[in-house]
């Protein structure tokens, strides 16, 4: 798991799905993240923390197909 170093108050960040194209993508959002909490190897998606103020940013990326907030499911 990454840090990089930013804080995480627990209100200022949010638990996200990126969806990525190629390396460039997956780079821009691992430098985003606050903490990697899962890689996937078959598909092109990282689950990060992310600072709200980043993910606007991270979703203009040209290689970022898509930013959406982690849910939970249960019955």
């Amino acid at each position: 798991m990454a840090n990089h170093g930013k804080g995480d108050s627990g209100r200022d960040t949010v638990e996200v799905n990126v969806g990525y194209d190629g390396t460039d993508g997956k780079n821009a959002a691992m430098d985003a993240a606050v903490e990697v909490v899962r890689e996937f190897e078959s598909l092109d998606v990282v689950t990060i923390r992310i600072s709200r103020e980043d993910w606007a940013e991270l979703d203009d990326h040209p290689e970022i197909r898509y930013v959406e907030e982690n849910g939970k499911t249960g019955a």
